[in-house]
């Protein structure tokens, strides 16, 4: 028998959507069912880190982001897509489960701010949902008018054979004097000088 943790390094959110498509990916130890109609839309990859933990993240949509200007306040709640873990034949899932939350920059200029609220319902093997408070996520500085989101919560769960994440969402709040901006990190691009 194998004994795999696993580290569901769930990153970003995405819009909701009235459609379902249920999508099951097997990732190995263990297989991901979710709905890929959301703005996520699909895995967009998965992972092995040291102490034999695995995980998965989601891919990340350029929409999800909110921008304040003049001390307006406002505000727009993600959806997340509803998943479920299942442990594959000849595994067992052990350990903690880390949910993470990364890759949301924030801007806020001449007194502006910005805020991440994270909620979500869980279920572990079929038994009761337990519906999570909604938590404030923290932000990290890295100039006097930028930064980003980063947070990570970690459940010692044991042994387990499913894990469901059900009505997850980030809600996005931008207000203040100023200039105020919260969503994905801009892409830089990169041009190519011809050399003659």
């Amino acid at each position: 028998m194998k004994l795999k943790s696993v580290a569901a390094a769930v990153t970003l959110l995405a819009a909701s959507s009235l459609a379902s498509a249920i999508t099951s990916a097997d990732l190995g130890s263990y297989t991901v069912t979710y709905d890929e109609t959301t703005s996520f839309g699909f895995l967009a990859g998965s992972f092995t880190a040291g102490g034999g933990a695995v995980g998965f993240h989601w891919s990340f949509s350029p929409d999800v982001q909110v921008t304040s200007a003049g001390g307006s306040a406002e505000s727009a709640i993600f959806a997340m897509p509803d998943f479920t873990i299942s442990v594959n034949p000849g595994y067992v899932l052990s350990g903690g489960l880390t949910g993470k939350v990364g890759n949301v920059f924030y801007v806020e200029v001449a007194g502006a701010n910005t805020s991440i609220t994270a909620a979500a319902s869980v279920t572990v093997d079929g038994g009761p949902t337990m519906v999570l408070p909604p938590t404030l996520l923290t932000k990290v500085t890295t100039s006097p008018n930028s930064g980003y989101f980063a947070d990570m919560a970690t459940a010692p769960l044991g042994n387990f054979s499913t894990f469901s994440v059900s009505a997850a969402s980030l809600t996005l709040a931008a207000g203040g004097a100023g200039f105020a901006l919260i969503g994905p990190k801009p892409r830089t691009t990169q041009r190519r000088r011809r050399q003659r």
